[in-house]
């Protein structure tokens, strides 16, 4: 099989010359996505989530019930369209098909022209739901069990919910567009660690794109693995090895998670995340990233005082920006690290000798 990027690349900023540009000449212009958190409600109780328990000590206290306000909602994504924003990832906080307005926000989306893409336990994947979402780009199912039993134990609902969201993923699958990519992320826990084999095959046959792989983030990564990592690579490379081909993919996160401590120093002094991208909560505040939702030093704005765009374009936002320092910032798990290490190394090559490629 040729060898083919996963949805997960990190190199796909190259494919915005332009935005490339305005980093590099320190121009603020709008970020290319935005990731929502409707509602911070949810239907399941995972016992790994990192906003029903704080595994980093990093966050505060997520409020169960905040949902951003329709009025509120409808007036970001104007603002989105307006910027040139290209596309929204909605996803939790909470369980993002829970929040109310939810149909109508994935239609003005993509009446706005806007991509649009959801995480989603699938639990609700169904009906008017699932037909807003057939013309997403992706749609990532968090599925971590390839059996009942297991499931209801990590999630906390039901024996009868894991059934009820494999015939989500199988129906959607049929229903959505050939253009959306529809995936399984699959958390490793010490409960699951043993079942990536059997999962794998499980999406597979329910007509999923592809399963990733990643590991279930805690203060005490490397610790906390130990007991089950080396059985869990040589079952994720069983499943590349039996299951991945032009149709279905296998994407091995896991081994990456231990290539950085969960609490890591960061080896630059600039973040060109923040520039590409920003987390709005289900609190209406702005966060400079997902790993600083919900996290007091994390908030560059709040949507109840002001629209998006005119924060965005603010002189106490570009301020703020310009001071940051990952490096006093930053002490703490990063999902973006390594963009930013591949565009620090980009803008800091030496040009003397750019065409010995």
């Amino acid at each position: 099989m040729p060898l083919k990027a996963t949805p997960y690349s990190n190199i796909k900023i190259f494919a915005h010359p332009d935005k490339i540009d305005s980093m590099k000449n320190g121009d603020r212009t709008a970020p290319l996505f935005l990731r929502i958190k409707p509602t911070n409600m949810c239907n399941h109780r995972c016992y790994y989530c990192s906003y029903a328990d704080d595994v980093l000590g990093l966050r505060d206290r997520v409020a169960k019930n905040d949902q951003i306000p329709w009025g509120k909602m409808r007036e970001i994504l104007d603002d989105m369209a307006s910027m040139g924003v290209k596309a929204v990832i909605f996803s939790g906080g909470g369980e993002p098909l829970v929040y109310p307005k939810i149909v109508s926000a994935l239609r003005k989306a993509r009446d706005s022209g806007i991509d649009f893409a959801m995480i989603t336990n699938g639990q609700l994947l169904n009906g008017e739901r699932a037909e807003a979402l057939s013309n997403a780009k992706w749609v990532r199912v968090s599925f971590d069990s390839a059996d009942a039993e297991t499931y209801a134990m990590t999630r906390g609902v039901s024996p009868a919910s894991w059934g009820q969201v494999c015939e989500n993923i199988k129906n959607f699958s049929r229903l959505k567009a050939p253009s959306c990519e529809l995936g399984v992320n699959f958390v490793i826990t010490h409960d699951n660690a043993s079942q990536a084999y059997e999962a794998a095959k499980l999406v597979k046959s329910l007509g999923a794109n592809h399963i990733k792989f990643a590991a279930r983030v805690t203060k005490d990564l490397h610790e906390y693995h130990k007991p089950f990592k080396e059985n869990a690579f040589e079952l994720i490379h069983m499943a590349i090895s039996d299951f991945a081909d032009d149709s279905f993919r296998v994407v091995n996160k896991y081994e990456e998670d231990f290539e950085h401590d969960a609490v890591p120093v960061r080896p630059y002094s600039k973040c060109f995340i923040k520039d590409i991208s920003a987390v709005i909560g289900a609190d209406s505040k702005v966060y400079f990233c997902h790993d600083k939702a919900y996290v007091s030093n994390g908030v560059v704005g709040d949507l109840k005082e002001r629209g998006f765009k005119e924060l965005w374009f603010s002189d106490e936002l570009t301020e703020r920006f310009n001071n940051f320092d990952p490096v006093a910032e930053c002490r703490h798990h990063c999902v973006y690290d390594d963009r930013n290490i591949l565009l620090n190394t980009f803008f800091s090559l030496n040009h003397n000798h750019i065409n010995f490629v």
